[in-house]
C-alpha cells in the first residue's frame, strides 16, 4: 500500500510538471490568436483606437564586442615589422604610433550606427524590421507589426501582407490596397520602428574579433567599430569585406583618414565577413614633418609619397638630406641620404621598403646676418646686422642703455675662422663721444655684453648677529647706518641687550677695532649722535639679556596637592620651594622615591663626545674572515643619563636646609605614591612585588620568589634603592630592605672555551721555552 502511494504522488508531479511545460508552450504558441481574437471584440468608434501588435521574431538589444583584450602598439611590434633598428636610446622613434589606429579606440570619435537614423530612400524592408502602420478616419487603428522570417505581417481582418524588399513608399500602398477590402473611408501611414538587426563577423587584426549583431543599416566602419579597430598589426589599407566567400570589396581607411572620403564605407549585409590582414609593409618618419608616425604602404611609394603621408615637411625642415635608415642585404642597416629638393633624371625619388626609418632634419637655427646685444640694456636680443653696422648703432645711439650702466668697458664677443672665441674689449664712453676709432664695426655672429655699474664694482657687505629677528649678511649701500642694518634685519627683538651693542672692524692694518653702541639712546631716544655709520665687513653683534629666558617652565606631577607646569619665579628657586607652591606633599607621597631629571644633562654629555670615547675605548676583536670589530661592552644612551639621584625626605624634613636643589628651566620632578612591596626580578623562581616586612633583608625576599635559579649570578645580585641608589650585593646582602626597593638577580654569564686552541697554544709556548732552554744551556 504504501508502494503505491509513492508511485501515485511521482506520477502527480510528473503530470504537473508537464502541464506546466505544455502551457508555457501553448501560451507562446497562441499569443498571435490571442491577439487577434481580442481585436474582433473590440468595436471600431471614432472615441477609441485600437491597437494591435504582432509578436517579436528577433531580439532588442544587440550583442556587445568581444573577444581578444585591447593590444596597444609596442615598439617589439614595431621591431617585428623591421622598422627600427636596437637604437631604443631615440625617444622620439619609440614613441612614434602607428597613424589611423586610434580612429576608432578615441573616445571623442563614434563609428557606432545612430539610435534614430533618416532612412535612405531606397531601404527595403526586410524580417526584423518594425513597422507603425496609423490608420484614421471612419476607422481609427494603431498597429505596431514586426516583419516574421518569411517577410510578411499579418494585419486582424486583413490577412497577410508580404513586406520583403519592399520600400516605405510602395508598402504604404500594398497596405491601402489590401485594408481597402475591409475598410472604407479612411487614411493611413507606414512608419519604421526599430530596425531589424544583422549579424556580422570580424576577424583577423583587430581588438576584439568575433560574430557581432548589428543595426541592418551598419556600414564596415560600424563593424570595425565594434570590434574597436585594427590592432598593433593590423592593416589600415587592405580591410576586405567577404560576401558569399569571395571578396566584394578592398576598402582603403587611409581615403577617409587623409582625404574625408567615405565612399567606401559599404553597407553590410547579414552574414558578411569584415577581414583585416597583417600590415606587412610599414614605414616610420620623424623629424621636420608634420605628423611624425608609422604609416602603412601598399606598394610603390616613393619617399616623396612618405613624406606627404606624414603631412609633408615643415617650413623648418632641411629637405636637402633626408635620410633613410634601411636594412640592409646581410646583417647589417645602412643609411641612404636623398635630395628632396631636385628631383633625380629619371624623374623618380628612392623607392621605399618595409622597415625603413625616414628622417628629416631641421635647417641650421643659427642667424647669418645677425648679432646679439646682451647684458645691461632694455631691449636685449639678436639685430639684423645691415642696420647695425657698428657698436655706436647696435645700442641705438645710446638709447639701449640705462643711466647707471658701466661706461667704462663692454666686452665684444667674436668667433674666429678656427672656430675659436676672442674678446674685445670696447670703451662705451668714447664711443658715445664719438670716438669713430673706438666704434668697433661688427661681424655676422659677434656678441656685445654690456654690464652695469652694479655688476662691475666689488660688492660690499655687513654682517649683523644675535638678537635681531633676520641675522645675517647684508649688502653695505652708500652712506649706510647702524640704523639702517637694524631695521633691514628686522629690528631688534625682545630680549635684546640695548645698552651695549658692540661693532667689530678690521682697519686698514689689519686688526679688529671694536665700537660699542649705547642702542637705548640710539632708538629709544632717538639721539642720531650714536648712529654709526658702517664700513666694509664690519661685524655688528647684539647681545641678549642676562639671564633671559621666556621658557623657564618645570614639571612637577605626583603626590603634590596641585601638579602640574610650574614658571620659575627667579633664578635658582630650590626643589622644596616649588614645592610648597604647589601646595606640599600629599599624604600618598613617597618621597623615597622621587624621580628628578634634568633634560640639558644629555646635551652637555653629547658636547663631551662621549658617545666616541667609549665607542673607541671598547676592544678589537677579530673574526673568522680576519677582519677587526670592537666589542660594545657599554650601551650608551644620554637620554638615560638626565636622572639626579636626590634625597628628597631629608630635604622635607629639614625645610631645604640639606639636599636642596637649584631648579633649571626644563627640569621634571614625579613623586610617586607609597609603593606596594619591594620588588625581585631577574634569575629567580617567580619575578614579582613581594610584602614589604620593615628589618628583613634581601635573601628574604630571593628566598619569597623561590630562590636563585642554576643559572643565577648570586655575587651580581644588585638592589636598586627607590631614591635610584644601586647598592652592590657586597654591600646590600647585610643591610636591610626598604619598602620601594628592587631586587635584580642577574644570569650568570657562560665562558665557551676553545680546549684545542688553547692545547695548540700551550704547545707552541712549551716549545719555545725549551728552544730557549736549550740555547741558554749552550751558551
Amino acid at each position: 500500500m504504501g508502494r503505491l502511494k509513492l508511485a501515485l504522488a511521482v506520477f502527480m508531479i510528473l503530470a504537473i510538471s508537464a502541464s506546466s511545460a505544455f502551457a508555457q508552450y501553448s501560451d507562446e504558441a497562441g499569443k498571435l490568436y490571442e491577439r487577434y481574437l481580442q481585436t474582433q471584440k473590440q468595436k471600431s468608434t471614432h472615441s477609441s483606437t485600437e491597437k494591435y501588435r504582432s509578436p517579436d521574431i528577433y531580439g532588442d538589444t544587440l550583442k556587445q564586442p568581444h573577444g581578444m583584450s585591447d593590444s596597444l602598439l609596442t615598439y617589439e611590434d614595431s621591431l617585428a615589422a623591421g622598422l627600427y633598428a636596437d637604437n631604443r636610446q631615440n625617444t622620439e622613434k619609440d614613441t612614434l604610433r602607428v597613424f589611423g589606429y586610434d580612429m576608432f579606440t578615441d573616445e571623442s570619435a563614434n563609428f557606432a550606427p545612430p539610435e534614430i537614423a533618416t532612412l535612405p530612400h531606397d531601404y527595403a524592408v526586410g524580417p526584423g524590421d518594425n513597422l507603425i502602420v496609423n490608420v484614421w478616419g471612419r476607422v481609427d487603428m494603431e498597429l505596431d507589426l514586426t516583419v516574421d522570417r518569411e517577410g510578411k505581417v499579418f494585419v486582424p481582418k486583413v490577412g497577410e501582407i508580404i513586406c520583403w524588399g519592399v520600400t516605405l513608399p510602395d508598402l504604404e500602398k500594398r497596405f491601402v490596397d489590401k485594408m481597402s477590402k475591409s475598410y472604407s473611408g479612411f487614411e493611413l501611414s507606414v512608419t519604421l520602428g526599430k530596425i531589424r538587426t544583422i549579424k556580422v563577423y570580424v576577424y583577423g587584426e583587430v581588438k576584439k574579433p568575433g560574430g557581432y549583431t548589428l543595426s541592418s543599416l551598419s556600414t564596415l566602419f560600424n563593424a570595425l567599430y565594434a570590434a574597436r579597430g585594427p590592432n598593433g598589426r593590423g592593416s589600415m589599407r587592405k580591410v576586405r569585406l567577404i560576401r558569399e566567400g569571395r571578396t566584394a570589396k578592398e576598402v582603403d581607411l587611409y581615403k577617409f583618414l587623409l582625404m574625408g572620403d567615405s565612399s567606401d564605407d559599404i553597407k553590410l549585409e547579414s552574414e558578411d565577413v569584415v577581414f583585416v590582414p597583417l600590415a606587412e609593409e610599414l614605414v616610420a618618419v620623424t623629424g621636420e614633418v608634420r605628423r611624425p608616425g608609422i604609416y602603412e604602404m601598399i606598394g610603390g611609394e616613393r619617399i616623396d609619397d612618405v613624406v606627404a603621408l606624414a603631412g609633408g615637411s615643415r617650413p623648418t625642415a632641411y629637405l636637402g638630406r633626408v635620410m633613410v635608415d634601411r636594412v640592409g642585404d646581410g646583417d647589417s642597416r645602412k643609411l641612404i641620404d636623398v635630395d628632396l629638393t631636385e628631383k633625380p633624371s629619371d624623374g623618380n625619388f628612392l623607392a621605399m621598403r618595409p622597415g625603413d626609418l625616414v628622417t628629416v632634419f631641421s635647417i641650421d637655427e643659427m642667424h647669418e646676418n645677425a648679432v646679439c646685444l646682451d647684458g645691461y640694456v632694455k631691449h636685449p636680443g639678436s639685430y639684423e646686422i645691415n642696420e647695425r653696422p657698428s657698436v655706436y648703432d647696435l645700442v641705438f645711439y645710446g638709447k639701449q642703455l640705462y643711466e647707471d650702466t658701466y661706461l667704462d668697458r663692454a666686452d665684444l664677443i667674436r668667433a674666429t675662422s678656427d672656430g675659436t672665441q676672442q674678446i674685445i674689449s670696447v670703451n662705451l664712453r668714447e664711443v658715445l663721444s664719438g670716438n669713430s676709432l673706438a666704434n668697433v664695426k661688427l661681424q655676422p655672429k659677434d656678441s656685445l655684453v654690456i654690464y652695469s655699474s652694479n655688476d662691475v664694482g666689488r660688492k660690499r657687505y655687513v654682517t649683523i648677529r644675535g638678537e635681531v629677528e633676520k641675522p645675517g649678511e647684508y649688502r653695505l649701500y652708500e652712506g649706510m647706518k647702524l640704523t639702517d642694518l637694524i631695521f633691514m634685519s628686522g629690528n631688534l627683538k625682545r630680549s635684546a641687550f640695548t645698552l651695549a651693542a658692540e661693532i667689530a672692524r678690521i682697519n686698514s692694518e689689519g686688526r679688529t677695532e671694536l665700537f660699542h653702541v649705547n642702542l637705548k639712546k640710539l632708538i629709544e631716544d632717538k639721539n642720531e649722535m650714536f648712529d654709526v655709520a658702517l664700513a666694509e665687513d664690519d661685524q655688528v653683534f647684539i647681545r641678549s639679556i642676562p639671564e633671559w629666558d621666556t621658557d623657564r617652565i618645570i614639571l612637577l606631577e605626583g603626590e603634590v596637592r596641585f601638579p602640574g607646569e610650574y614658571a620659575l619665579s627667579y633664578k635658582g628657586e630650590s626643589l622644596y620651594e616649588l614645592i610648597q607652591r604647589a601646595g606640599g606633599l600629599t599624604e600618598k607621597a613617597f618621597p623615597s622615591g622621587a624621580i628628578f631629571s634634568r633634560q640639558e644633562i644629555s646635551q652637555q654629555l653629547e658636547r663631551k663626545s662621549l658617545a666616541d670615547i667609549i665607542s673607541k675605548s671598547a676592544p678589537l676583536r677579530e673574526d673568522s674572515n680576519g677582519a677587526l670589530k670592537r666589542d660594545l661592552f657599554l650601551e650608551y644612551k644620554p637620554e638615560k643619563m638626565n636622572r639626579i639621584v636626590i634625597d628628597l625626605p631629608s630635604i622635607m624634613s629639614t625645610r631645604g636646609e640639606r639636599g636642596n636643589i637649584m631648579l633649571r628651566p626644563g627640569d621634571e620632578i614625579y613623586i610617586p605614591a607609597v609603593p606596594s612591596g619591594v620588588q625581585v626580578m631577574g634569575a629567580v623562581a617567580s619575578s614579582g612585588t613581594i610584602q614589604h616586612i620593615p628589618g628583613k633583608k634581601p635573601k628574604y625576599y630571593i628566598e619569597r620568589a623561590g630562590g636563585f635559579l642554576k643559572t643565577a649570578d648570586e655575587g651580581g645580585t644588585r638592589v636598586v634603592k627607590a631614591d635610584g641608589r644601586v647598592l652592590s650585593w657586597g654591600k646590600a646582602k647585610g643591610r636591610r630592605v626598604d619598602i620601594g626597593d628592587a631586587i635584580v638577580v642577574p644570569t650568570e654569564v657562560k665562558k665557551s672555551h676553545d680546549w684545542w686552541k688553547i692545547i695548540t697554544s700551550s704547545a707552541t709556548i712549551l716549545g719555545g721555552l725549551a728552544t730557549t732552554a736549550y740555547l741558554i744551556d749552550r751558551l
